[in-house]
């Protein structure tokens, strides 16, 4: 994959979230992986938009709403698994302005042209809608199968009656 370079408009992280699969290009244009992030959020919350842009497409696609935001550098940011719209296709939008809101997962898409990437480096060092630096780098959550079998063992390992 060629190097990446990061945009000078200055993106800001479109959600409060924890990121829980990270960027994952394909081999080919119609391979497996993630194009983009997905965020774990609580229901209801804001999503906002990255950098100034127009809306250039708001609506439903196979039964989940989505925004797309066209940049004046070319790029376009994609939101998926939105639970509410408030913006409509056309409408120009700043940074930070409130787009809709969420279900428990987004999906933040950037892309250049036909070519996805990864929005952690589009959206550099990670800030509050208000502008103001967050904590750092997104935070990933381990999702391996022996992560995912160590939970399983202490869930059915009898210890406790714990309520989960």
């Amino acid at each position: 994959m060629p190097a990446q370079t990061v945009p000078a408009l200055g993106y800001i992280w479109p959600v409060h979230g924890t990121v829980v699969d990270p960027f994952r290009p394909p081999d080919d244009p119609y391979g497996p992986g993630n194009r983009g992030l997905e965020f774990v959020t609580q229901p209801g919350s804001a999503f906002w938009a990255a950098a100034d842009g127009v809306v250039s497409f708001a609506g439903p696609v196979g039964g989940r709403l989505h925004v797309t935001v066209s940049h004046p550098d070319g790029l376009r940011v994609s939101y998926s698994g939105v639970a509410s719209l408030g913006v409509r296709r056309g409408e120009r939008v700043q940074q930070r302005q409130q787009l809709g809101t969420t279900g428990d997962r987004l999906h933040v898409g950037v892309r250049r042209g036909e070519t996805y990437l990864d929005p952690a480096q589009v959206f550099g060092s990670r800030r509050s809608p208000g502008g103001q630096s967050s904590l750092g780098r997104a935070h990933l959550i381990p999702t391996s199968p022996s992560v995912y079998r160590l939970q399983l063992r202490w869930l059915h390992s009898g210890v406790g009656n714990a309520v989960l």
